[in-house]
């Protein structure tokens, strides 16, 4: 039996993917197949090509000002960040040139900005697919691929499942990075949603400088009301909105045989600095699951 293991959206987040994916070996899931959509892209090559390791011990040496460095805040056609640091980081320390050439089949998923249409990479130089597939809209610029503008495939199909089918897995293993933006978690977390969006803002705020705060930071407050969210909040909360709710729609249709689902509502859409306390909320998730996982995987530990 051919396993795939489907790697969600998520931003941040995404770092959960790390404990998620060691805990599932450690289980002793034999992993076949991968498809990843935005960080889930990221980590998922990383992994494919055998140098997870090396993504995790860099991951967890991020402070916040070395991601402000990182992502190249600052205002430019398409995007608020370049983001080039980031992608090269992953092209020369984590990820195997070509599709080709990794250890295991991969695919990575991207929005065909002009059509709408899902865009699926699967061979050829693998940097092109990994900045697309990570190109959150408004943060990071489209990128152009054969003729084509290309965003985040979160857009279309933020947990792709289907891509492992597609490779030829028999049980697909999916991890859902949004799973507190569902209908009946709105209400109770609420307020947790409204901190994310103002850590948004203020971590933008503090990596920048003179005419660029106004755009990050909230409005100043008018006598009782509640201050407008700043551009990064609304930003980060549509999109998180926007994809639960495809999430949600996509994975009714083609479910996967185990979901996996971190709890991870504390987390903004840009603390990449977390890493090892969201690699270790993705441990605990399999935790959660083991019996389950074992059970219809026939996996006997001795």
């Amino acid at each position: 039996m051919k396993i795939g293991l489907a790697l969600g959206a998520g931003a941040a987040r995404g770092w959960a993917h790390i404990g998620i994916i060691k805990a599932l070996e450690e289980l002793g899931v034999k992993i076949d197949v991968v498809a990843g959509c935005s960080i889930g892209a990221y980590v998922g090559a990383a992994y494919a090509s055998g140098r997870l390791d090396v993504l995790e011990e860099w991951a967890y040496t991020l402070t916040e000002w070395q991601v402000f460095g990182l992502l190249g805040i600052g205002f430019r056609r398409g995007g608020l960040a370049s983001g080039q640091k980031v992608f090269e980081k992953h092209r020369n320390d984590f990820c195997a040139p070509s599709f080709e050439t990794m250890e295991k089949p991969f695919t990575a998923v991207a929005t065909d900005l002009y059509s709408g249409k899902e865009v699926i990479f699967d061979q050829g130089d693998i940097n092109d697919a990994i900045q697309a597939s990570c190109a959150i809209p408004a943060l990071f610029a489209p990128i152009e691929h054969e003729g084509r503008w290309l965003v985040d495939g979160a857009v279309v199909n933020p947990v792709p499942v289907n891509q492992c089918r597609q490779l030829g897995a028999d049980f697909v293993i999916a991890v859902n990075l949004s799973a507190d933006f569902r209908p009946q978690l709105i209400e109770k977390f609420e307020d947790d949603h409204e901190k994310n969006q103002l850590k948004t803002d203020e971590f933008m705020e503090k990596g920048s400088s003179g005419f660029m705060k106004q755009w990050f930071s909230p409005a100043p407050k008018e006598s009782k009301k509640k201050s407008p969210p700043g551009i990064m909040g609304v930003m980060s909360s549509s999109l998180e909105i926007l994809q639960a709710r495809v999430t949600r729609s996509r994975l009714a249709g083609d479910p996967p045989d185990i979901l996996i689902e971190p709890q991870l509502r504390d987390v903004g859409l840009l603390e990449f600095h977390r890493a090892e306390e969201l690699s270790n909320q993705g441990r605990a998730s399999v935790e959660r699951l083991a019996r389950q996982i074992e059970y219809q995987l026939d996996i006997r530990n001795n």
